[in-house]
């Protein structure tokens, strides 16, 4: 027989032929893609919850979640959004010798969705500068002193990274879900391949394995 078909459940079969470049000239950055798509689901859902009056943002959640020991558990949406916020806030004045921001205690106007997606974008700014100035030395195990701390500790910067994805995108997740309670429409699941998705539509082209 010149051919074998072997049977798979989902009737798919690799077949490289002869156009396979895996090791040439292909490179995913992965700071790129964790680091855009936090910003990009947390600059979306900013965006979404513009259509939400003050009820619905301040309106307990059923569930409330205790994420850090020194926070209280997140009260409410605008908490949840707020929150991840804060935490882009606080890391970029670590980075750059800024002020702790004022966490909980901000004012009212500084709390609604265009206001924190202002504030996004300005702590975006600062966070992505230094860090990106990090990946480009390959200097993730480099350490900082964090001297907004009391006292004052001593951080790798991809252990710091690593911290700000994993909690930012739990509560993500979890706004999501709130978000969709309160009758938002809100595409896909927060997942990093859906921004990996639209870069590549943006671009015109999609990634192997991936389906517009």
């Amino acid at each position: 027989a010149r051919s074998t078909h072997v049977y798979a459940v989902n009737g798919i079969h690799h077949h490289s032929g002869t156009g396979d470049t895996k090791g040439i000239g292909r490179f995913m950055d992965l700071f790129e893609i964790f680091s855009g798509q936090e910003s990009w689901h947390t600059k979306r859902l900013l965006n979404l919850a513009k259509a939400l009056n003050d009820e619905q943002l301040d309106r307990p959640l059923k569930n409330q979640i205790h994420v850090f020991p020194w926070d209280g558990p997140d009260q409410s949406l605008r908490q949840l959004l707020d929150r991840m916020v804060q935490t882009k806030e606080a890391w970029a004045a670590a980075l750059t010798g800024g002020s702790t921001p004022l966490m909980d205690n901000a004012p009212a106007a500084d709390r609604t969705p265009s206001a924190m997606l202002a504030r996004l974008e300005k702590a975006d700014a600062a966070f992505d500068r230094v860090l990106r100035d990090v990946r480009n030395r390959g200097a993730w195990l480099d350490t900082f002193v964090d001297a907004l701390c009391e006292p004052p500790e001593t951080f790798t910067f991809g252990g710091m990274f690593a911290h700000v994805i994993t909690f930012n995108a739990y509560r993500r997740m979890v706004a999501i879900d709130v978000m969709r309670g309160l009758g938002v429409k809100v595409e896909g699941v927060g997942c990093p391949m859906e921004y990996v998705e639209s870069l590549a539509k943006a671009q015109g082209t999609m990634p192997e394995g991936v389906t517009p």
